[in-house]
């Protein structure tokens, strides 16, 4: 029976064993830490797995998956992406992406030295774990009096993002970020620390082919600041693909999708509109994650996954342009402190309340617990809507924060 690999199948990847298993393709998990970072491990299934694999030593690990000569070896989310990419080329070379370039699809830094090498416009930014050589960094850019964003080089959810205003004591947030563990359980050695970007910030999701890259989704956010923290999610809203910004997105992201070296597979980049065009926040050589693939489905259907399994099954290698069937939110909650919630029953009744609704991820309800939000890691969850009507759409969004405005946090 033929198998896949999946290295850290959570989040997203979650989704990917069951979807082969529906065409009789085998899932082995590779996993490369004995456990599952904390904020990933409700999504890990074990039972979706023939075998499960920790991850010690490459090359003996690629031997014993060589045995079964999977169809391909693909990252579940962001913390396998490097290690999927190796045992790809140790057991298949060709099926993934370029190698030496695997550095620039993972860590921040690198990927802005990817696209500077390659000439594709980028934002200014360093990396460094000394407040010396970025206060002469920020001198010699002009940056001084200017706003800029710190955070770590490699985790997700605006998990430790800090923006840092004129005037803003940003060496206490570079202390705060340097050292510390992340929610992907990486050990910040160093900051990022970049200018600014302004504008409206969008999510390209794509799957690509021999380095030919299709378009699956175009998401627009909707984020706010709160303080210093940069990344308190809104919404999340599927772009109709005739939209002209989306020709403009996807033509930025294909030169970043080559500068990185993305030739097979998903990809989930985050991209900035600026007064000076797009400007690339992040690149993932893996799926969009959270809800991303059921929400894609939902709007358009297909999804990262599909595309992935026509690709590695039926040996598909077309790529193309997605169309809208219908119009999709996600709309997430937040609390401005933390505290017990109370006024939540509402909750409950989403269903009857929205013509619209298709789903919720509401964590807490009346009598919780909540923390303050500050980054999708702390929201209070969000709900799914879809439709064909977008007004209809609209009025459902006024109704979820009509009660997200009668929460109340003691």
């Amino acid at each position: 029976m033929s198998s896949i690999v999946v290295v850290d199948p959570y989040s997203a990847g979650k989704g990917i064993a069951p979807a082969f298993a529906r065409r009789g393709v085998d899932a082995i998990a590779v996993l490369t830490t004995e456990r599952p970072p904390a904020g990933l491990a409700s999504t890990w299934n074990p039972d979706d797995y023939r075998e499960i694999h920790v991850l010690h030593d490459l090359d003996e690990l690629a031997a014993k998956l060589a045995v079964h000569d999977p169809i391909a070896v693909v990252p579940g989310t962001e913390t396998g992406v490097e290690a999927a990419e190796t045992l790809s080329e140790l057991i298949a070379p060709g099926r993934s992406n370029v190698l030496t370039l695997s550095s620039a699809r993972r860590d921040k830094w690198q990927m802005a030295v990817a696209l500077r090498t390659a000439g594709v416009p980028h934002l200014r930014q360093i990396s460094s774990d000394r407040v010396d050589e970025v206060a002469a960094w920020l001198r010699r850019e002009g940056l001084e009096n200017s706003p800029i964003v710190l955070k770590p080089q490699e985790s997700g959810g605006a998990d430790d993002v800090f923006v840092a205003m004129p005037g803003d004591d940003w060496r206490a947030k570079f202390h705060r970020i340097l050292g510390c563990v992340n929610k992907l359980d990486i050990r910040n050695d160093k900051v990022l620390v970049q200018e600014l970007a302004v504008g409206t910030e969008y999510e390209v999701d794509t799957y690509s082919i021999d380095g030919e890259h299709g378009l699956v989704a175009v998401w627009r956010y909707a984020k706010q600041r709160r303080g210093d923290r940069l990344g308190i999610y809104l919404s999340n809203t599927l772009v109709e693909s005739g939209e002209p910004v989306v020709g403009v997105l996807f033509d930025y992201v294909c030169q970043v999708l080559e500068a990185t070296g993305v030739r097979n597979g998903p990809a989930h980049v985050e991209v900035m509109i600026t007064p000076e065009g797009p400007r690339l926040i992040e690149i993932g050589a893996r799926l969009a994650g959270a809800e991303q693939q059921e929400l894609t489905l939902l709007g358009t259907g297909e999804s990262q996954i599909t595309r992935m399994v026509r690709h590695r099954v039926d040996g598909d290698t077309s790529v193309g342009r997605y169309s809208r069937r219908q119009h999709v939110k996600s709309v997430y909650l937040s609390s401005p402190a933390a505290g017990e919630l109370g006024n939540s029953v509402r909750f409950d009744e989403l269903a009857s309340l929205l013509p619209s609704y298709q789903s919720d991820a509401l964590a807490y309800r009346e009598g919780s617990t909540v923390p303050r939000t500050d980054d999708l890691w702390t929201s209070l969850g969000s709900v799914v809507l879809a439709t064909t009507d977008a007004d209809q759409l609209e009025r459902d969004v006024a109704m979820v924060r009509e009660i997200e405005s009668g929460l109340i946090v003691v």
